[in-house]
């Protein structure tokens, strides 16, 4: 492992992977004055520097943060047109995840206060209070008083699983939010390291290069910043969805079962997933059918894929109803779902449209206008996602590329999204093969999304001045971008041939 990291620092990408590092290194330390402070103002008050917290002490923190994103965002950048010509070794993109993630151990959460909410759902679980029917208000304490006002009164919508985790996390923490949070990190890095393994095991089973994806999925800046950063639990199914398809690839039908089945006990979103193994599972079965003149004696390719769906499928219910008996909370996750329609922001195309609506229109009650929309925007979905399914059904790579397309329409036609959302599209991006256009158009839409959210949680997007500079950032970068991969468009798409020699 040293020598891997030195081979990676002092190598071509070392001058990136060190800027990274200290970018890290800035938001970590700027977060003690501006990032999602505990309510006794954190480590700087703790520090006898509570003047760090308010006031020009704040503003200066604010510098430092986005003086710290724009480092990551530069070192990602640099490191960008080698992945996408298939250049960047998967050790270099992988050393870039990880210095970049560790230097927050110590940090505040940052970009958001859901860390403080997911530990208050898990000490409403150990106390009996069912955090399905009542919000953290129910079960006053430590926990609950870090918790954002906007969100007291409000029931989770995770699954079991995530009360599990988060209620063991309490226990552990002995009933404080600082310690809760520091364990919480700890994990996240650690489903961050396994979210960088099966990034690149999927990668070299599909045939593209695993350093392209790792710089995409793991080094990304929405990565760093709102997974290793925002401590959002995202990480935890996004990890299990991308265990069950290096599973299916690999033939191993129940246990890519099971991962699904541990996928949606933490949200449901990676139901999604699920319905594309099939079409992986199929196309295995095609692979290994047999071709000589008896092929009738074999199982047929379809009825098999079927039969090993139904087994990945029985698998997962399993787990499924495991790890709710485990928790003791029921299934009250499925209606409280619908807490996240209290969230409005324009980066759901339902929630942009409506906007539209009542402003050119000038229509009164823009919630009636906002809930028509969502009603709609729920038909489209459901329409899409089935005809993105059936559409991408002939091959793996057909498959892959369904998955991150499937993905893609859930983030931008649900009644919510939020940028850590968009982490999702990024693990299967180079999974799908997407063209250069699309790529360009990716590293575009990660800057404006990484403007979207300020350091302490509040959101940009609604101010012309912040949007107006997330715009134009992000249309310098990408024309910059295509500038820059100018060479590898001109030649061989090398991401898609991975290079063992390279690879090492």
């Amino acid at each position: 492992m040293t020598a891997s990291a030195r081979a990676a620092l002092t190598g071509p990408s070392g001058p990136a992977l060190w800027r990274g590092v200290l970018g890290s290194v800035l938001l970590t330390v700027s977060g003690f004055g501006a990032g999602a402070l505990p309510v006794d103002g954190g480590p700087a008050v703790a520090l006898g520097l509570p003047g760090a917290t308010f006031g020009h002490g704040e503003l200066l923190a604010l510098g430092l943060c986005w003086i710290g994103v724009a480092l990551l965002l530069t070192s990602w950048l640099a490191l960008g047109p080698r992945a996408v010509a298939g250049r960047l070794p998967t050790r270099d993109a992988a050393w870039a995840t990880a210095l970049w993630s560790l230097p927050l151990l110590p940090a505040v959460p940052m970009f958001s206060r859901d860390a403080w909410s997911y530990l208050a759902q898990g000490a409403m679980t150990a106390a009996g209070v069912d955090p399905y029917r009542y919000g953290p208000e129910a079960n006053p304490g430590a926990f609950t008083a870090e918790v954002s006002a906007d969100w007291q009164s409000t029931a989770t919508p995770y699954g079991p699983l995530h009360l599990l985790l988060m209620r063991g996390l309490v226990a552990l923490s002995g009933g404080n939010p600082d310690v809760g949070v520091l364990l919480l990190r700890v994990v996240v890095l650690v489903a961050l390291a396994g979210l960088v393994a099966l990034v690149a095991a999927a990668a070299r089973r599909a045939g593209v290069h695993p350093g392209a994806a790792v710089w995409m999925a793991g080094a990304s800046p929405l990565t760093i910043i709102h997974l290793a950063g925002g401590l959002h639990n995202e990480i935890f199914p996004l990890v299990a969805c991308l265990a069950a398809v290096v599973l299916t690839l690999d033939r191993r039908y129940a246990w890519a079962g099971g991962a699904i089945g541990l996928a949606v006990a933490f949200k449901a979103t990676a139901v999604i997933v699920a319905p594309f193994l099939l079409w992986i599972a199929l196309d295995r079965r095609r692979r290994s059918a047999p071709t000589g003149p008896h092929p009738g004696r074999t199982r047929r390719p379809l009825a098999g894929a079927v039969l090993d769906t139904a087994v990945a499928a029985g698998a997962a219910l399993a787990v499924f109803t495991l790890a709710t008996l485990a928790a003791g909370t029921g299934l009250g996750w499925v209606d409280a779902i619908s807490v996240s329609d209290r969230v409005i922001n324009y980066l759901s195309a339902p929630t942009a449209v409506a906007h539209l609506v009542h402003a050119a229109f000038d229509t009164p009650g823009f919630e009636d206008v906002l809930a028509v929309a969502r009603r709609v925007g729920r038909v489209v979905l459901a329409l899409a996602l089935v005809a993105v399914w059936w559409r991408h059904r002939h091959h793996t790579a057909s498959a892959l590329r369904g998955v991150m397309v499937a993905l893609l329409v859930f983030v931008v036609l649900n009644s919510l999204s939020w940028p850590w959302y968009h982490v999702w599209v990024a693990a299967f991006w180079f999974l799908a093969r997407p063209g250069p256009r699309a790529t360009t158009a990716a590293v575009g839409v990660t800057v404006f999304l990484i403007m979207g959210i300020g350091p302490n949680g509040s959101t940009s997007l609604y101010s012309p001045v912040l949007v107006g500079t997330a715009v134009v950032a992000s249309v310098a970068v990408a024309w910059w971008w295509w500038r820059s991969t100018a060479a590898t468009r001109a030649g061989a798409t090398a991401v898609r041939t991975p290079s063992p020699a390279r690879d090492a």
